[in-house]
């Protein structure tokens, strides 16, 4: 086995749509190594588990109620056999058939703990999808470093493990929280700059991933993320109402040069769900449960989590 082999941990979920371009994508990557892709699937049934194995990938099936973020992708470290670990999710596409060897890369600096890299939108992405890109995964690269004192913010954290790379010494030294019901991958970059690793921002290497929600499924994704970074960040109200204010000025003035009138009239209704769900979401323990059932994306999340507290807690839950 060459100490530049990898593998690809990949959780998924009725994903045959996007792995029909995902997967010929990986498998064409110019790379000096072998790269394993193991699935870590929920039960699909509309042939996702069938054309993994057509690409020869390892698929390890587990129950859709027994699924959080941090499970799947420590089950799927734990059956890895190489040290350099990328996780990816099954919608994202690579760019390029030097994206796996740039990504890799990275961590030839072994200060570097884990990198992730630039999310490009997709050609039919909206233009608010888009400015939220060219936002967040901007061209410019960026490290970071703990600072001892420092408030632990969303930003300092800021890590997506839609594609990231790392070291399955240091998932097994710090695995990733599976009593969450999202953020596992800012979880995982805290307890790396904690113990003196840095993170890597890189907006030279990218994939193409964004998703288009409807008002529904934007005001249930950012319910659940507020609720995830609640014992993350320290992020105080000031801060986050200054950075939010920013964010939507800019967006407004994205749609205005780019004359996208529509999306600026439809903006505020857009801007309002999103936070209006993250001031909920932030306080999902004092609301009644069958409010949070019917505002939550990841449902199933709060009967695991119940049943965990129920027995203190889980062996594999960190």
């Amino acid at each position: 086995m060459s100490n530049r082999d990898l593998t690809i941990v990949m959780p998924t979920y009725q994903g045959y749509h996007w792995l029909v371009d995902t997967l010929p994508a990986i498998r064409n990557q110019e790379y000096d190594g072998e790269v394993h892709i193991l699935a870590v699937d929920s039960s699909s049934n509309d042939g996702t588990p069938e054309l993994l194995k057509q690409y020869d990938s390892e698929v390890i099936t587990i129950l859709q109620e027994d699924f959080s973020h941090g499970y799947a992708r420590n089950l799927g470290v734990q059956n890895a056999k190489t040290e350099y670990i990328v996780f990816m999710s099954q919608d994202a596409l690579p760019v390029g058939t030097d994206w796996l060897k740039n990504l890799v890369a990275i961590l030839d600096d072994e200060k570097i703990g884990a990198a992730h890299i630039q999310q490009k939108p997709r050609p039919n992405a909206t233009p608010l999808e888009s400015y939220f890109h060219e936002t967040m995964y901007p061209d410019k690269s960026k490290r970071f470093t703990w600072v001892e004192g420092k408030p632990v913010t969303l930003d300092s954290l800021f890590f997506s493990n839609v594609c990231s790379v790392t070291r399955r010494s240091l998932c097994l030294r710090f695995p990733f929280p599976e009593n969450i019901i999202m953020s596992e991958d800012q979880a995982f970059a805290k307890n790396l700059l904690q113990a003196g690793y840095d993170t890597y921002y890189s907006g030279d290497v990218a994939i193409i991933h964004s998703h288009h929600y409807d008002l529904k499924a934007l005001f249930r994704r950012h319910f659940d993320s507020a609720y995830s970074l609640l014992d993350i960040t320290e992020d105080s109200f000031s801060s986050t109402a200054k950075a939010g204010i920013e964010y939507i000025t800019g967006e407004a003035w994205y749609l205005f040069k780019n004359r996208n009138w529509g999306w600026l009239m439809y903006m505020p209704i857009y801007e309002l769900t999103r936070i209006a769900a993250r001031l909920l979401g932030a306080r999902a323990d004092q609301l009644p449960r069958r409010w949070v059932l019917k505002m939550s994306l990841h449902r199933k999340f709060w009967a695991r989590r119940d049943a965990l507290a129920n027995v203190g807690g889980s062996a594999l839950a960190q």
